[in-house]
């Protein structure tokens, strides 16, 4: 009996897509393409995911949303809905199998996700966290297991949502507001959650659909008018659609999302290794003398200072000259960093090893040029409360919500912009 009414409550759900009869253009099989082009990538990790195909008999797969060094990402059509509702769509994050050089467990993300979807959801910032809504393993062709995440389809991240306004530059009062909601989600991550997220940058900062039948719009398009395609061997590499156009109507919510490189900590303890962009990689974790919540801090202050100008505040390192920052770092930092000697000499601390790089031309009042006046003042002193040498003097992202230049608007009289350039470690 309950056989019989399993299958008949299925009955009632959502079909699946019958296999699409379209052709897709062939890619040319000697270049590299979206996830092959990873360094260290081998096919035998990545799970050979095709479009069409239905995981843990619920989750069919209708687009490629993109790629990561550990995972691909798919828009895929819930089944588990009833016939009559509409179509839901949500995210599969599909991770490759481990390797042997990782050294976080290969379900950080999935203890991470579950521990802040669930912990409190009334803290203000519960609701710019990207949620899991279920979680399975696949088993990998080649052996080993693929874990399966299942989250909330968004539109964008933050560096193609710039894109949407004039010239690529964000309004101020605009970059407040998706400020406000970055620095809400730190604080529930750090203060609730005890959680650092390790790996702040413009992809991992995502923008809401404003009206979810887009997702139906693409997913139908990529059925009638696929994407073009390389096969190979055992499987098809898919061309990602991640652009969904002009916005149909104003939409600004963030997600703070990808917890692959999080850290689960307690208040106090200093933790060590890679983590973080290069760009936006905090000193300490490039000297390895142990960082904590506030190394988000200085990634957040140097993310933000990016989407205003456009422009970098920091150029990426080169194999030559690797993680490179301007100005001399104190002493202290310097002498417990693991690191310290591949950049310092080891008989004084502050003797760069190249100190070129290290000359004083780097400058917040120079650099700025999308503001004026004291409205250029008051930023630069908010985002001089991140970026900061020592990790201790940076505000944290509670304090950081109570500064005026958040909610007020102020004037940008280019006459009145007169203050003389200072240098990064000047206060």
């Amino acid at each position: 009996m309950s056989r019989i009414k399993s299958l008949i409550t299925l009955s009632l759900y959502h079909k699946p897509w019958p296999v699409s009869s379209a052709i897709a253009p062939r890619l040319d099989t000697t270049h590299l393409a979206e996830e092959e082009k990873i360094p260290d990538y081998h096919p035998d990790r990545f799970y050979p995911a095709r479009l069409g195909q239905i995981l843990n008999q619920r989750y069919q797969l209708a687009t490629k949303l993109g790629y990561g060094a550990n995972s691909t990402v798919w828009l895929a059509r819930d089944l588990r809905r009833w016939r009559w509702s509409k179509e839901k769509y949500v995210a599969v994050k599909l991770n490759a199998t481990a390797t042997p050089s990782r050294q976080l467990p290969t379900d950080n993300e999935e203890r991470i996700l579950r521990h802040i979807s669930k912990l409190n959801p009334h803290h203000q910032g519960w609701h710019f966290i990207r949620k899991l809504s279920d979680s399975f393993q696949l088993e990998g062709v080649y052996g080993g297991k693929h874990s399966c995440l299942i989250l909330d389809a968004l539109r964008e991240p933050l560096w193609i949502y710039q894109q949407r306004y004039i010239d690529g530059f964000i309004p101020v009062g605009i970059l407040k507001i998706l400020l406000q909601m970055t620095l809400q989600a730190l604080d529930y991550l750090h203060s609730e959650c005890h959680v650092i997220h390790a790996d702040l940058k413009p992809d991992n900062i995502m923008i809401r659909i404003e009206d979810p039948s887009i997702f139906e719009e693409h997913a139908l398009d990529e059925f009638h008018h696929p994407l073009p395609q390389k096969h190979t061997g055992d499987r098809v590499i898919y061309l990602s659609r991640n652009n969904y156009g002009p916005l149909k109507r104003p939409t600004g919510i963030i997600q703070l999302m990808d917890f692959d490189l999080s850290v689960s900590t307690k208040p106090g303890r200093l933790h060590y290794g890679a983590i973080q962009a290069e760009i936006y990689r905090a000193p300490e974790v490039i000297l390895e003398a142990g960082y904590t919540f506030s190394a988000d801090i200085w990634s957040l202050g140097v993310l933000f200072w990016d989407l205003l100008e456009g422009k970098h505040l920091f150029n990426p390192h080169t194999p030559e000259k690797p993680d490179e920052y301007d100005e001399a770092p104190p002493r202290s930092l310097v002498s417990s960093g693991r690191r310290s000697s591949m950049f310092y000499d080891d008989n004084n601390p502050e003797t760069p090893r190249d100190p070129q790089p290290l000359a004083c031309n780097l400058s917040f009042e120079e650099g700025i040029n999308q503001i004026k006046g004291e409205e250029k003042r008051r930023f630069i002193s908010f985002v001089k409360r991140m970026i900061k040498w020592k990790p201790e003097e940076r505000s944290t992202a509670k304090e950081l919500l109570g500064d005026p230049w958040l909610y007020e608007d102020f004037s940008q009289d280019q006459a009145k912009d007169k203050s003389p350039p200072r240098c990064l470690n000047e206060s």
